[in-house]
Protein backbone atom coordinates (compact mmCIF):
# COMPACT_ATOMS: atom_id res chain seq x y z
CA UNK A 1 0.00 0.00 0.00
CA UNK A 2 1.29 3.60 -0.90
CA UNK A 3 0.11 6.54 1.04
CA UNK A 4 -2.44 6.09 3.97
CA UNK A 5 -5.57 7.24 3.64
CA UNK A 6 -8.29 7.84 5.59
CA UNK A 7 -12.02 7.69 5.23
CA UNK A 8 -14.61 9.88 6.72
CA UNK A 9 -18.71 9.67 7.15
CA UNK A 10 -20.08 12.94 7.71
CA UNK A 11 -23.55 11.68 8.49
CA UNK A 12 -25.73 14.55 8.65
CA UNK A 13 -29.59 14.71 9.07
CA UNK A 14 -30.63 14.76 5.32
CA UNK A 15 -26.92 15.07 4.03
CA UNK A 16 -24.02 12.40 3.91
CA UNK A 17 -20.69 12.92 3.01
CA UNK A 18 -17.76 10.88 2.02
CA UNK A 19 -14.16 12.35 2.45
CA UNK A 20 -11.17 10.83 2.11
CA UNK A 21 -8.13 12.85 3.68
CA UNK A 22 -4.19 11.76 3.09
CA UNK A 23 -2.12 11.70 6.50
CA UNK A 24 -1.35 15.60 6.45
CA UNK A 25 -4.98 15.79 6.49
CA UNK A 26 -5.58 17.02 3.55
CA UNK A 27 -8.86 16.45 1.48
CA UNK A 28 -8.01 14.44 -2.13
CA UNK A 29 -11.74 12.99 -2.49
CA UNK A 30 -15.18 14.28 -1.32
CA UNK A 31 -18.69 13.48 -2.22
CA UNK A 32 -22.35 13.67 -0.80
CA UNK A 33 -25.59 11.84 -1.22
CA UNK A 34 -28.96 12.92 -0.34
CA UNK A 35 -30.92 10.05 2.67
CA UNK A 36 -33.89 11.70 4.28
CA UNK A 37 -36.46 10.04 6.61
CA UNK A 38 -38.36 7.14 5.86
CA UNK A 39 -41.84 6.68 7.82
CA UNK A 40 -42.46 3.02 9.14
CA UNK A 41 -45.96 2.28 10.40
CA UNK A 42 -46.29 5.95 11.54
CA UNK A 43 -43.37 6.68 12.99
CA UNK A 44 -40.87 8.79 11.43
CA UNK A 45 -37.43 6.77 10.60
CA UNK A 46 -33.78 7.81 9.64
CA UNK A 47 -33.31 5.70 6.66
CA UNK A 48 -30.70 3.17 7.72
CA UNK A 49 -31.13 0.76 5.39
CA UNK A 50 -30.21 3.35 2.93
CA UNK A 51 -27.52 4.79 4.68
CA UNK A 52 -25.64 1.86 5.89
CA UNK A 53 -26.08 0.50 2.33
CA UNK A 54 -24.59 3.88 0.95
CA UNK A 55 -21.82 3.30 3.52
CA UNK A 56 -20.68 -0.79 2.57
CA UNK A 57 -20.45 0.26 -1.08
CA UNK A 58 -18.18 3.49 -0.29
CA UNK A 59 -16.16 1.39 1.11
CA UNK A 60 -15.96 -1.66 -0.88
CA UNK A 61 -15.38 1.22 -3.59
CA UNK A 62 -12.40 2.04 -1.75
CA UNK A 63 -11.03 -0.81 0.32
CA UNK A 64 -7.96 -1.48 -1.42
CA UNK A 65 -6.86 2.06 -0.57
CA UNK A 66 -7.81 3.12 2.66
CA UNK A 67 -6.03 2.59 6.15
CA UNK A 68 -8.70 3.92 8.47
CA UNK A 69 -12.21 4.84 9.05
CA UNK A 70 -13.85 7.04 10.86
CA UNK A 71 -17.81 8.22 11.60
CA UNK A 72 -19.53 11.52 12.59
CA UNK A 73 -22.71 11.89 13.10
CA UNK A 74 -26.48 13.78 14.68
CA UNK A 75 -27.51 12.97 17.95
CA UNK A 76 -29.64 11.73 19.37
CA UNK A 77 -30.26 8.48 17.27
CA UNK A 78 -30.47 5.29 18.40
CA UNK A 79 -30.40 1.27 17.24
CA UNK A 80 -31.93 -1.31 19.57
CA UNK A 81 -29.97 -4.69 17.93
CA UNK A 82 -31.69 -8.26 19.08
CA UNK A 83 -29.42 -11.07 19.91
CA UNK A 84 -28.65 -11.81 16.43
CA UNK A 85 -27.49 -8.10 15.59
CA UNK A 86 -30.54 -7.04 13.53
CA UNK A 87 -32.73 -3.96 14.72
CA UNK A 88 -35.52 -4.82 17.07
CA UNK A 89 -36.96 -1.54 16.40
CA UNK A 90 -36.46 0.89 12.94
CA UNK A 91 -33.82 3.56 13.95
CA UNK A 92 -36.53 6.04 14.94
CA UNK A 93 -35.68 10.06 14.29
CA UNK A 94 -35.69 12.07 16.77
CA UNK A 95 -37.91 14.60 14.41
CA UNK A 96 -40.90 12.28 15.79
CA UNK A 97 -43.18 13.52 18.19
CA UNK A 98 -44.87 11.74 20.95
CA UNK A 99 -47.75 13.10 23.73
CA UNK A 100 -46.95 15.73 26.45
CA UNK A 101 -48.11 12.70 28.89
CA UNK A 102 -45.01 10.49 27.84
CA UNK A 103 -42.65 13.53 29.05
CA UNK A 104 -44.48 14.20 32.39
CA UNK A 105 -44.84 10.32 33.26
CA UNK A 106 -40.89 10.21 32.40
CA UNK A 107 -40.73 13.34 34.93
CA UNK A 108 -42.39 11.62 37.34
CA UNK A 109 -40.65 8.90 37.45
CA UNK A 110 -36.82 10.61 37.55
CA UNK A 111 -37.28 13.59 38.88
CA UNK A 112 -37.99 17.39 37.76
CA UNK A 113 -36.24 19.13 34.54
CA UNK A 114 -34.73 21.25 37.07
CA UNK A 115 -33.21 18.30 39.03
CA UNK A 116 -32.68 16.14 36.31
CA UNK A 117 -30.43 18.86 34.33
CA UNK A 118 -28.30 19.33 38.08
CA UNK A 119 -26.92 15.92 37.61
CA UNK A 120 -26.76 15.11 33.29
CA UNK A 121 -26.65 19.09 31.89
CA UNK A 122 -29.35 18.15 29.63
CA UNK A 123 -32.68 20.21 29.38
CA UNK A 124 -35.78 18.54 27.99
CA UNK A 125 -36.06 19.03 24.43
CA UNK A 126 -39.17 18.74 21.66
CA UNK A 127 -39.70 15.82 19.84
CA UNK A 128 -37.43 12.94 20.51
CA UNK A 129 -34.44 15.02 21.18
CA UNK A 130 -33.59 13.49 24.54
CA UNK A 131 -32.41 9.35 24.16
CA UNK A 132 -33.17 8.73 27.58
CA UNK A 133 -37.34 10.03 26.71
CA UNK A 134 -36.63 7.98 23.28
CA UNK A 135 -35.90 4.65 25.57
CA UNK A 136 -38.47 5.62 28.14
CA UNK A 137 -41.49 5.62 25.17
CA UNK A 138 -40.14 2.70 23.63
CA UNK A 139 -40.29 0.80 26.84
CA UNK A 140 -43.84 2.12 27.05
CA UNK A 141 -45.47 1.36 23.83
CA UNK A 142 -43.48 -1.86 22.47
CA UNK A 143 -42.58 -3.17 25.91
CA UNK A 144 -41.64 -6.77 23.37
CA UNK A 145 -39.36 -5.05 21.20
CA UNK A 146 -37.96 -3.56 23.68
CA UNK A 147 -37.05 -6.86 26.11
CA UNK A 148 -35.66 -7.98 22.84
CA UNK A 149 -33.00 -5.68 22.53
CA UNK A 150 -29.94 -6.95 23.61
CA UNK A 151 -27.61 -3.96 22.51
CA UNK A 152 -28.26 -0.19 22.58
CA UNK A 153 -26.23 1.47 20.20
CA UNK A 154 -26.00 5.49 19.35
CA UNK A 155 -25.97 6.27 15.39
CA UNK A 156 -21.80 6.55 15.01
CA UNK A 157 -21.50 3.79 16.59
CA UNK A 158 -24.34 1.56 15.07
CA UNK A 159 -23.56 2.98 11.36
CA UNK A 160 -19.44 1.17 12.33
CA UNK A 161 -21.41 -1.65 13.32
CA UNK A 162 -23.03 -2.72 9.93
CA UNK A 163 -20.20 -2.93 7.94
CA UNK A 164 -17.69 -4.14 10.82
CA UNK A 165 -19.73 -6.21 13.30
CA UNK A 166 -17.29 -4.48 15.87
CA UNK A 167 -19.25 -2.45 19.30
CA UNK A 168 -18.20 -0.06 21.49
CA UNK A 169 -20.09 3.29 23.13
CA UNK A 170 -18.14 7.03 23.60
CA UNK A 171 -19.10 9.27 25.66
CA UNK A 172 -19.44 12.43 22.87
CA UNK A 173 -22.87 10.25 22.02
CA UNK A 174 -23.38 9.43 25.36
CA UNK A 175 -23.39 13.03 26.93
CA UNK A 176 -25.41 14.75 23.86
CA UNK A 177 -28.51 15.85 25.38
CA UNK A 178 -29.54 12.06 26.58
CA UNK A 179 -30.62 12.02 30.43
CA UNK A 180 -28.28 8.86 30.49
CA UNK A 181 -25.04 10.09 31.23
CA UNK A 182 -24.42 11.50 34.89
CA UNK A 183 -21.68 14.66 34.81
CA UNK A 184 -21.59 14.76 38.53
CA UNK A 185 -20.40 10.75 39.13
CA UNK A 186 -18.84 10.71 35.61
CA UNK A 187 -20.77 7.32 34.95
CA UNK A 188 -24.18 6.15 33.81
CA UNK A 189 -27.21 8.37 35.22
CA UNK A 190 -29.86 6.86 37.51
CA UNK A 191 -31.97 6.98 34.14
CA UNK A 192 -30.07 5.07 32.54
CA UNK A 193 -29.60 2.08 35.39
CA UNK A 194 -33.54 2.18 35.57
CA UNK A 195 -33.64 1.46 31.94
CA UNK A 196 -31.44 -0.85 32.17
CA UNK A 197 -29.09 0.90 29.47
CA UNK A 198 -25.46 -0.36 30.95
CA UNK A 199 -25.93 -4.10 30.48
CA UNK A 200 -27.07 -3.43 27.23
CA UNK A 201 -24.31 -1.16 25.72
CA UNK A 202 -20.90 -2.19 25.10
CA UNK A 203 -17.76 -0.96 26.72
CA UNK A 204 -16.86 2.70 26.87
CA UNK A 205 -13.96 3.41 24.02
CA UNK A 206 -12.28 6.53 23.43
CA UNK A 207 -12.82 8.31 19.78
CA UNK A 208 -9.46 7.52 18.48
CA UNK A 209 -9.34 3.95 19.41
CA UNK A 210 -8.47 0.49 17.64
CA UNK A 211 -11.26 -1.61 17.80
CA UNK A 212 -9.96 -3.24 15.08
CA UNK A 213 -10.01 -3.95 11.51
CA UNK A 214 -11.92 -4.79 8.81
CA UNK A 215 -10.04 -5.95 5.41
CA UNK A 216 -7.05 -4.50 6.61
CA UNK A 217 -8.48 -0.75 7.42
CA UNK A 218 -8.54 0.19 10.88
CA UNK A 219 -11.78 0.98 12.33
CA UNK A 220 -12.32 3.59 14.97
CA UNK A 221 -15.49 3.82 17.37
CA UNK A 222 -17.53 7.15 15.70
CA UNK A 223 -18.33 10.22 17.17
CA UNK A 224 -21.31 12.95 17.47
CA UNK A 225 -20.58 15.51 14.96
CA UNK A 226 -20.80 18.95 17.02
CA UNK A 227 -17.97 17.27 18.75
CA UNK A 228 -16.03 16.21 16.13
CA UNK A 229 -16.30 19.81 14.68
CA UNK A 230 -14.75 21.15 18.24
CA UNK A 231 -11.55 18.51 18.38
CA UNK A 232 -9.49 20.35 15.67
CA UNK A 233 -10.08 23.35 18.23
CA UNK A 234 -8.97 21.53 20.85
CA UNK A 235 -6.16 20.13 19.47
CA UNK A 236 -5.03 23.66 18.34
CA UNK A 237 -6.69 26.36 20.10
CA UNK A 238 -5.01 27.54 23.38
CA UNK A 239 -6.84 30.40 24.59
CA UNK A 240 -10.31 30.54 25.94
CA UNK A 241 -12.78 30.26 22.51
CA UNK A 242 -16.23 29.26 21.64
CA UNK A 243 -17.22 27.41 18.71
CA UNK A 244 -20.31 28.43 16.76
CA UNK A 245 -21.30 25.80 14.22
CA UNK A 246 -23.82 26.98 12.33
CA UNK A 247 -26.36 25.15 9.67
CA UNK A 248 -30.07 24.08 10.33
CA UNK A 249 -29.08 25.12 14.38
CA UNK A 250 -26.53 27.53 15.35
CA UNK A 251 -24.64 25.35 18.76
CA UNK A 252 -22.61 27.62 20.62
CA UNK A 253 -19.80 25.23 22.07
CA UNK A 254 -17.97 26.89 25.17
CA UNK A 255 -14.88 24.38 26.37
CA UNK A 256 -14.07 26.63 28.89
CA UNK A 257 -17.10 27.01 31.15
CA UNK A 258 -17.03 24.56 34.03
CA UNK A 259 -19.59 22.28 34.72
CA UNK A 260 -22.00 24.92 36.74
CA UNK A 261 -25.57 24.07 35.64
CA UNK A 262 -27.98 26.66 36.65
CA UNK A 263 -32.16 26.23 37.19
CA UNK A 264 -32.12 29.29 34.96
CA UNK A 265 -30.70 27.78 32.32
CA UNK A 266 -33.04 24.71 32.25
CA UNK A 267 -35.90 26.59 29.82
CA UNK A 268 -33.30 27.91 27.58
CA UNK A 269 -32.01 25.62 25.45
CA UNK A 270 -28.52 26.11 27.63
CA UNK A 271 -27.06 22.31 28.09
CA UNK A 272 -23.59 20.77 28.45
CA UNK A 273 -22.29 18.23 26.00
CA UNK A 274 -19.27 16.15 26.42
CA UNK A 275 -16.38 16.63 24.76
CA UNK A 276 -14.08 13.57 23.11
CA UNK A 277 -11.39 14.11 26.16
CA UNK A 278 -14.65 13.30 28.57
CA UNK A 279 -15.30 16.91 29.68
CA UNK A 280 -18.48 18.82 30.05
CA UNK A 281 -18.96 21.70 27.21
CA UNK A 282 -21.40 23.76 27.97
CA UNK A 283 -23.31 25.17 24.94
CA UNK A 284 -26.56 26.95 23.38
CA UNK A 285 -28.75 26.42 20.79
CA UNK A 286 -31.33 28.01 18.45
CA UNK A 287 -32.46 27.54 15.04
CA UNK A 288 -30.52 30.17 13.12
CA UNK A 289 -30.33 28.86 9.62
CA UNK A 290 -33.88 27.72 10.09
CA UNK A 291 -35.62 31.32 10.35
CA UNK A 292 -32.82 32.47 8.18
CA UNK A 293 -34.37 29.79 5.25
CA UNK A 294 -38.15 30.83 6.00
CA UNK A 295 -37.53 34.53 5.96
CA UNK A 296 -34.84 34.10 2.96
CA UNK A 297 -37.69 32.23 1.27
CA UNK A 298 -40.63 35.70 2.26
CA UNK A 299 -38.28 37.81 1.19
CA UNK A 300 -37.87 36.56 -2.26
CA UNK A 301 -41.26 36.24 -2.69
CA UNK A 302 -42.54 39.53 -1.05
CA UNK A 303 -39.25 41.68 -3.19
CA UNK A 304 -39.07 39.69 -5.70
CA UNK A 305 -35.46 39.58 -5.77
CA UNK A 306 -32.69 37.11 -4.22
CA UNK A 307 -31.71 37.93 -0.91
CA UNK A 308 -28.41 36.24 -1.08
CA UNK A 309 -28.01 38.31 -3.60
CA UNK A 310 -27.52 41.04 -1.19
CA UNK A 311 -23.56 42.33 -0.42
CA UNK A 312 -22.24 43.69 2.80
CA UNK A 313 -21.98 47.64 2.70
CA UNK A 314 -20.58 48.84 6.06
CA UNK A 315 -22.34 51.84 5.64
CA UNK A 316 -25.92 51.36 5.00
CA UNK A 317 -25.40 48.27 8.03
CA UNK A 318 -24.43 50.85 10.37
CA UNK A 319 -27.17 53.21 9.21
CA UNK A 320 -29.66 49.87 9.70
CA UNK A 321 -28.29 49.65 13.45
CA UNK A 322 -28.87 53.45 13.76
CA UNK A 323 -32.53 53.41 12.39
CA UNK A 324 -33.23 50.20 14.37
CA UNK A 325 -37.17 50.11 12.41
CA UNK A 326 -37.70 46.54 12.44
CA UNK A 327 -37.36 43.11 13.95
CA UNK A 328 -37.64 39.30 13.13
CA UNK A 329 -38.30 38.22 16.59
CA UNK A 330 -37.89 35.08 17.13
CA UNK A 331 -39.17 31.87 17.62
CA UNK A 332 -40.23 29.63 14.37
CA UNK A 333 -40.19 26.38 16.67
CA UNK A 334 -41.79 26.87 19.78
CA UNK A 335 -40.00 25.83 22.97
CA UNK A 336 -36.51 25.74 21.42
CA UNK A 337 -33.66 28.31 21.65
CA UNK A 338 -33.05 31.28 24.22
CA UNK A 339 -36.82 32.80 23.89
CA UNK A 340 -39.07 29.87 24.42
CA UNK A 341 -41.87 30.84 25.13
CA UNK A 342 -41.61 33.97 22.03
CA UNK A 343 -43.82 33.69 18.69
CA UNK A 344 -42.10 34.32 15.56
CA UNK A 345 -43.25 37.39 13.93
CA UNK A 346 -41.96 40.09 11.93
CA UNK A 347 -42.11 44.16 13.66
CA UNK A 348 -41.86 46.87 11.80
CA UNK A 349 -41.50 48.66 8.90
CA UNK A 350 -39.26 46.76 5.35
CA UNK A 351 -39.13 49.07 2.95
CA UNK A 352 -36.69 47.42 0.10
CA UNK A 353 -35.26 43.81 0.20
CA UNK A 354 -31.37 44.90 1.40
CA UNK A 355 -32.79 46.67 4.06
CA UNK A 356 -35.05 43.21 4.81
CA UNK A 357 -32.30 41.58 4.06
CA UNK A 358 -29.91 43.61 6.57
CA UNK A 359 -32.55 43.46 9.65
CA UNK A 360 -32.85 39.60 9.29
CA UNK A 361 -28.96 38.89 9.84
CA UNK A 362 -29.13 41.69 12.67
CA UNK A 363 -32.04 40.28 14.35
CA UNK A 364 -30.37 36.73 13.90
CA UNK A 365 -26.93 38.33 14.55
CA UNK A 366 -28.79 39.58 18.12
CA UNK A 367 -30.27 36.01 18.94
CA UNK A 368 -26.54 34.90 18.91
CA UNK A 369 -25.08 37.81 20.63
CA UNK A 370 -27.25 36.71 23.76
CA UNK A 371 -26.50 33.01 23.86
CA UNK A 372 -23.50 34.09 23.78
CA UNK A 373 -23.75 36.08 26.81
CA UNK A 374 -25.14 33.51 28.59
CA UNK A 375 -23.13 31.70 27.70
CA UNK A 376 -20.13 33.15 28.70
CA UNK A 377 -21.19 35.73 31.00
CA UNK A 378 -19.71 38.79 28.68
CA UNK A 379 -15.96 37.26 29.03
CA UNK A 380 -13.69 37.60 26.44
CA UNK A 381 -13.39 35.35 24.56
CA UNK A 382 -12.45 34.44 20.90
CA UNK A 383 -15.63 33.42 18.64
CA UNK A 384 -14.82 31.15 15.73
CA UNK A 385 -18.03 30.94 13.37
CA UNK A 386 -18.28 28.05 11.26
CA UNK A 387 -20.28 26.65 8.84
CA UNK A 388 -22.91 28.29 6.71
CA UNK A 389 -22.96 31.51 8.17
CA UNK A 390 -19.29 31.86 8.22
CA UNK A 391 -20.31 33.22 4.64
CA UNK A 392 -22.49 35.62 5.67
CA UNK A 393 -20.75 39.08 6.02
CA UNK A 394 -23.65 41.13 6.74
CA UNK A 395 -24.29 38.54 9.75
CA UNK A 396 -20.80 38.89 10.61
CA UNK A 397 -20.10 41.85 10.96
CA UNK A 398 -23.67 42.85 13.21
CA UNK A 399 -22.18 40.43 15.31
CA UNK A 400 -19.08 41.40 15.82
CA UNK A 401 -20.32 45.21 16.32
CA UNK A 402 -23.00 43.38 19.05
CA UNK A 403 -20.06 41.52 21.01
CA UNK A 404 -17.42 43.74 21.09
CA UNK A 405 -15.87 42.08 24.18
CA UNK A 406 -15.38 39.15 21.82
CA UNK A 407 -12.87 38.74 18.90
CA UNK A 408 -15.66 37.34 16.45
CA UNK A 409 -13.50 35.27 13.73
CA UNK A 410 -15.09 34.11 10.31
CA UNK A 411 -14.08 30.31 10.16
CA UNK A 412 -12.07 29.39 6.81
CA UNK A 413 -11.88 25.83 6.65
CA UNK A 414 -15.57 24.79 5.29
CA UNK A 415 -15.16 21.29 6.68
CA UNK A 416 -14.59 20.91 10.54
CA UNK A 417 -16.34 17.96 11.30
CA UNK A 418 -15.11 15.74 8.85
CA UNK A 419 -11.68 17.02 9.71
CA UNK A 420 -12.55 16.19 13.41
CA UNK A 421 -13.42 12.64 12.84
CA UNK A 422 -10.16 12.67 10.44
CA UNK A 423 -7.69 13.11 13.51
CA UNK A 424 -9.60 10.60 15.38
CA UNK A 425 -8.62 8.00 12.51
CA UNK A 426 -4.88 8.83 11.80
CA UNK A 427 -4.59 8.74 16.00
CA UNK A 428 -6.00 5.16 15.63
CA UNK A 429 -3.27 4.84 12.82
CA UNK A 430 -0.74 6.04 14.93
CA UNK A 431 -1.79 4.58 18.49
CA UNK A 432 -1.65 7.98 19.97
CA UNK A 433 -4.05 10.77 21.06
CA UNK A 434 -4.90 13.65 18.71
CA UNK A 435 -3.09 16.31 20.92
CA UNK A 436 0.13 14.19 20.11
CA UNK A 437 -0.02 13.30 16.39
CA UNK A 438 2.76 15.29 14.87
CA UNK A 439 1.08 17.11 11.68
CA UNK A 440 0.09 19.92 10.63
CA UNK A 441 -3.37 21.07 10.83
CA UNK A 442 -5.33 22.97 8.32
CA UNK A 443 -5.71 26.56 9.53
CA UNK A 444 -9.48 26.81 10.67
CA UNK A 445 -9.11 29.81 12.14
CA UNK A 446 -9.30 33.33 10.38
CA UNK A 447 -9.30 36.61 10.24
CA UNK A 448 -11.38 38.69 12.83
CA UNK A 449 -14.50 40.51 11.99
CA UNK A 450 -14.25 44.65 12.10
CA UNK A 451 -17.16 46.09 13.57
CA UNK A 452 -19.16 48.25 12.31
CA UNK A 453 -18.22 52.10 12.62
CA UNK A 454 -21.47 52.91 14.87
CA UNK A 455 -22.03 54.35 18.66
CA UNK A 456 -22.60 52.06 21.14
CA UNK A 457 -25.73 54.18 22.00
CA UNK A 458 -27.40 52.42 18.60
CA UNK A 459 -26.16 48.56 19.34
CA UNK A 460 -27.64 48.88 22.94
CA UNK A 461 -30.83 50.20 22.22
CA UNK A 462 -31.31 47.85 19.43
CA UNK A 463 -30.53 45.21 21.71
CA UNK A 464 -32.64 46.53 24.29
CA UNK A 465 -35.85 46.52 22.08
CA UNK A 466 -35.21 43.29 20.76
CA UNK A 467 -35.12 41.30 23.46
CA UNK A 468 -38.39 43.65 25.12
CA UNK A 469 -40.14 42.32 22.35
CA UNK A 470 -39.24 38.27 22.71
CA UNK A 471 -40.47 39.46 26.27
CA UNK A 472 -44.27 39.74 25.28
Amino acid sequence: MGEKLLAVFDVGKTNKKFTVYNSHLVAIHSETVRIGEVEVNGIICDDADSLTAWVKAKLDEWSSKLSAVAVSTHGATLALLDAEGRLAMPVISYNHEVGESVKQAFFEEYGSPEELYERTGTPPLGQLLNAGIQLFWIRKEYPERYARAKRILFLPQYVVYSFSKLEAAEVTSLGCHTYLWDLVKGSWSSVAESLEVPPRSPGIKDVWERLGEVKGIVVTPGMHDSNAALLPYLVRERGDFVLASTGTWCVLMYPGAPFAPSREDVHRDMLYYMDAYGRPVKAARFKCGFEFEHYVGILRSAFRGDPLAVELDRKLASEVLREGEAFFVPTLTPGTGQFPRSKGKVVGRLPDLVRAYYYLNLSLAVQTWYALKLLTGGRKVRVYVQGGFAKNDVYLAFLATLARWAEVVKGEYPEATSLGAALTALAALECCEPRQLEVELPVVGGEPVEPLDVDDAYVEEYALRFLSLCAR
